[in-house]
């Protein structure tokens, strides 16, 4: 038994943050109906990328704009356990969705919200993307090498991060509901998502006063900490205690420079930093990547290549030994597209890919039926356009 097997979700989220929540929970059991207007969610634009993030989910399709589609919507929230969604607040009270609406019909619900700002507040009414989120929790300023521009992170982490945080969130209201009966709403934002991951930022500005330098690919507790350029491909040397600056010099052979005074100390090497790394980046620059691997990973020093997405999928640990990865076919008799399996491993109670994404309303007229609704019922709403199905 998956261990949210019974758990009905009632999916109303759109782009990557309340889709990426969603998948959390579905791939561990829970029945999960996404629910898309009749022209499909934006999203389906970006084809495998939002595959990706909706399998395990059935597809119910619908125009809330027809009254009969908000009681289609309703009934669905009423039999379900949680509601996901991922408008600007004020949306879903429109629809007649809102959490005070949709308690007053079902009171146990968990219903979670996902935005850029969150529920109340002067900045609730602005849309929020990923990229606000990097700019305004001080992400982006942290990015980049000190005199260049500066760098978005490349994956919309943040959007993945508030996601995580929303299925927490969940899990932990229906453990709350287990004990009470009481449903809640969960508020979860992109902002706060963003500030929560420069924690330990926030708390070196309050004990300093000074904001944290931009450093490329260095860090601030460590010298060589950085990637460097070799006979191939970078890779990435992590020197964060005398240990590993111990086995850095040793792993090359440079015993001088183990023993330069200028050195000797964690916080004589962050000193000078700019003068340690161009004689890190000397040392290595004469060997391939795979050569200073095998030296560094002998030594115990952390380090890493840096590989991109096509040799990642190619990867000998996770992707190779762990199954990291996993083969999809989508859609039907298309293709067959690689996507990250079920991330969280529980021995007892894993997860499972058991089928993939939805076609645009490809479960309307099994989801209705399974709502009461009869066959002439059906047929008029799909004659109507009110709701699509969608034939795989």
């Amino acid at each position: 038994m998956l261990p949210l097997e019974g758990i009905k979700v009632a999916d109303f989220g759109q782009g990557v943050a309340g889709p990426s929540c969603t998948l959390l929970l579905a791939d561990m059991g829970a029945d999960v109906i996404k629910v898309e207007p009749v022209r499909g969610e934006l999203f389906r634009l970006y084809g495998a990328g939002w595959a990706a993030m909706n399998r395990n989910k059935k597809g119910l399709s619908l125009d809330l704009k027809f009254p009969e589609c908000k009681e289609i919507a309703l009934k669905l929230v009423e039999r379900s356990d949680v509601l996901v969604e991922a408008f600007v607040p004020g949306v879903m009270e429109r629809l007649g969705l809102g959490y005070k609406d949709v308690s007053k019909i079902n009171p146990k619900i968990i219903y979670c919200s996902i935005s850029g700002y969150g529920q109340d507040g002067p900045y609730k009414s602005r849309p929020g993307f990923d990229m606000c989120a990097q700019c305004e929790s001080g992400i982006l300023a942290c990015i980049g090498e000190p005199d260049g521009p500066y760098v978005r992170i490349g994956s919309s982490l943040i959007d993945y991060g508030t996601g995580t945080y929303g299925a927490f969130g969940i899990v932990l209201a229906l453990l709350a509901r287990a004990k009470t009966g009481k449903g809640q709403w969960v508020d979860i934002s992109l902002m706060e998502s963003g500030i929560a991951m420069m924690n330990y930022f926030v708390a070196q500005y309050s004990a300093t006063g000074k904001d944290p330098e931009r450093l490329g690919s260095g860090h601030i507790t460590g010298v060589p900490y950085r990637i460097f350029e070799t006979k191939d491909k970078p890779v990435f040397v992590g020197v964060a205690t005398d240990g590993h600056w111990k086995g850095f010099c040793e792993a090359f052979g440079q015993n001088d420079l183990m023993n330069d005074p200028r050195f000797a100390h964690p916080l004589d090497r962050l000193t000078r930093r700019n003068e340690l790394e161009p004689i890190a980046q000397d040392i290595v620059k004469d060997y391939t990547c795979d050569e200073i691997l095998e030296k560094l990973v002998a030594a115990r020093v952390t380090c890493a290549p840096v590989n991109k997405v096509s040799e990642m999928v190619e990867e000998d640990h996770c992707v190779k030994a762990r199954g990291t990865l996993v083969e999809v076919d989508y859609p039907p008799g298309d293709i067959q597209i690689k996507m990250s399996g079920v991330n969280v491993r529980l021995s007892e109670t894993p997860g499972e890919i058991r089928f993939r994404a939805p076609l645009l309303g490809e479960h309307t007229t099994e989801i209705l039926k399974d709502l009461g609704y009869g066959d002439d019922e059906v047929k008029e709403l799909l004659k109507r356009e009110a709701v699509k199905q969608s034939e795989a």
